[in-house]
């Protein structure tokens, strides 16, 4: 085996007799760094407050306060759902031990029409039910209700803000505030650069005389513009009944429409029932009157065979007699 021949060192080390430099110290370990007690993070990883301070970094400020323990909720919507802490208590031996409950969380893909896009989320299964009755992804984030914005989170906080910038949405606000009456967005700007206030839009109280809300007037929802849609049909085939449920939507026209035609229809079903009664109630009677001739009729019979039997038994022959005499009372048998 051939010997080990050592390289030549590029830095000279400083002997031990002599007194270290500062400048001899970092030549001989160049990596070296200053000791610190906090912990070291990978490339590339943040915190989830990193992650939460970029998530609103573009959105309006959450109105409600963000609660610092169980922090995947932050990017989720949990509707308020916590880790429970509770214990193990076995029913033989008695040894406690510490256990605990998460909240029931799915992954969903939901269709947003607002958006135009399949949006995935981490969602409880109360938030998956009401989205169910609500009608859509949509309808529940834009509510405005100040429990459901609680129960939104900053993750469908953000979601919300986004939603309420696109387009499809700010035609239906622009459309709402003109069936109010109000003024439209590029007159407001308008007005207020008249004011003075060039930058944003504010609301300002409108000089003009509003419109009537007419409900037969009213604009059309998203469900009838979205199934016109002959992009989003062929999107939606064969997807969810959810996505399906908010495209056949009806109209506030057409619901209208049917509560007229159901109210007609009962009106009808309840005349008909009314005559129905009122022949069976006739029909009845005629039966009762019916009973009451038959009985009196029976009863005829009956005084006629008891007289006959009287007057055998006596011995006189009501024929050869006068018929008025032979007549007998009917109260007198009857008691």
């Amino acid at each position: 085996m051939p010997p080990r021949i050592l390289r030549p060192l590029l830095r000279p080390i400083p002997s031990l007799a002599t007194k270290p430099t500062p400048s001899s110290c970092i030549h001989i370990f160049p990596a070296a760094r200053p000791f610190s007690t906090t912990r070291t993070t990978a490339l590339g990883s943040k915190s989830a407050k990193h992650k939460l301070t970029k998530l609103l970094s573009k959105a309006p400020p959450y109105p409600y306060p963000i609660r610092e323990t169980f922090k995947q909720s932050w990017f989720g919507l949990y509707a308020g759902k916590h880790v429970q802490f509770g214990n193990n208590i076995p029913n033989k031996k008695y040894i406690i031990t510490r256990r605990r409950w998460m909240p029931n969380i799915k992954h969903k893909k939901l269709w947003s029409f607002g958006l135009g896009e399949w949006v995935r989320c981490k969602l409880a299964t109360n938030v998956l039910r009401t989205i169910d009755k609500v009608g859509g992804l949509d309808n529940y984030l834009l509510s405005e209700k100040p429990a459901r914005l609680k129960e939104l989170g900053p993750w469908g906080w953000e979601l919300r803000y986004r939603l309420q910038c696109s387009k499809s949405v700010q035609r239906r606000y622009q459309q709402d505030r003109l069936a109010m009456g109000l003024l439209s967005k590029e007159q407001l700007i308008a007005q207020n650069e008249r004011m003075g206030i060039s930058k944003g839009v504010h609301e300002v109280e409108s000089t003009h005389r509003k419109a009537p809300r007419n409900a037969k007037t009213r604009l059309l929802g998203f469900g009838e513009r979205w199934e016109k849609s002959a992009k989003v049909k062929k999107v939606l085939i064969g997807e969810p009944w959810r996505s399906r449920l908010y495209v056949k939507r009806m109209t506030t026209k057409e619901w209208e429409m049917k509560l007229e035609a159901e109210g007609k229809r009962l009106a009808r079903a309840e005349a008909v029932m009314a005559r129905q009664k009122a022949e069976n109630r006739r029909l009845r009677e005629l039966r009762k009157e019916e009973e009451r001739q038959k009985e009196a009729m029976e009863l005829e019979r009956l005084t006629k065979q008891a007289a006959a039997r009287e007057a055998r038994q006596k011995g006189v022959d009501l024929t050869d007699n006068d018929p008025s005499q032979g007549q007998i009372n009917t109260d007198e048998l009857r008691s």
